[in-house]
């Protein structure tokens, strides 16, 4: 292909590498930003003697829903193996912390 067919034919599509690339970054560095938070949240209330369980629901419901929505475009089985173990863990922790505070 040439140079300017390349570019017909992402005009056409609508698609910028550029700023799907740029999107993908920002959505890592929250992700990130979010596990550490997260982290540092649960050591908190570990400390303090306090359930922990809501944060750690939080994180695994991210990852549940992230790993099914990544299935469901790739339909890499190891998707939604993650899928089904990281929401079985936000339930597990959900159900811990309800528990816990009832």
């Amino acid at each position: 292909m040439e140079k300017e067919e390349i570019l017909k034919k992402y005009r056409q599509e609508g698609v910028d590498e550029g700023r799907e690339e740029a999107n993908r970054r920002g959505d890592d560095a929250g992700f990130y930003a979010l596990c550490g938070l997260s982290f540092l949240l649960m050591i908190y209330q570990a400390f303090t003697n306090q359930v922990f369980g809501d944060v750690a629901a939080v994180l695994f419901v991210f990852s549940s829903v992230g790993s099914f929505a990544r299935y469901r475009t790739d339909r890499d089985r190891f998707f939604l193996g993650m899928g089904i173990f990281t929401g079985a863990l936000c339930l597990g922790s959900l159900g811990w912390y309800i528990w816990h505070t009832l």
